[in-house]
């Protein structure tokens, strides 16, 4: 389910995102929130799925990180950050990362 955001916090995050990567769209969408974002360096597409299941904050990334080591790192501090900002702000403690299909944990 998509998690509704005041325009502080949507300010919040795309200022945290913009910080490394160049928002294209943010798109509220039924199911999350949907970020479209350039990569400024590496030149590639990327994308957050942001939502909430269960008591639980997802964002979900989809990015062509294959043999790409320094976007990996750009778009895991990006979510990680995200979703610090969000615990602050929504009181959730039960995080989930999924980069491409696979959960991480930060």
């Amino acid at each position: 389910m998509r998690i509704n955001l005041s325009e502080k916090q949507m300010a919040e995050i795309i200022r945290i995102v913009q910080k490394e990567l160049f928002i294209k769209a943010i798109v509220p969408t039924d199911e999350y929130l949907f970020i479209h974002c350039f990569s400024k360096k590496q030149k590639e597409t990327v994308y957050y799925h942001l939502l909430t299941e269960n008591d639980s904050l997802i964002i979900r990334c989809y990015a062509r990180v294959i043999d790409n080591f320094g976007l990996t790192i750009i778009i895991r501090s990006t979510a990680k950050n995200v979703l610090e900002y969000l615990i602050n702000q929504t009181g959730f403690q039960n995080t989930i990362y999924i980069e491409n299909g696979l959960e991480f944990k930060f």
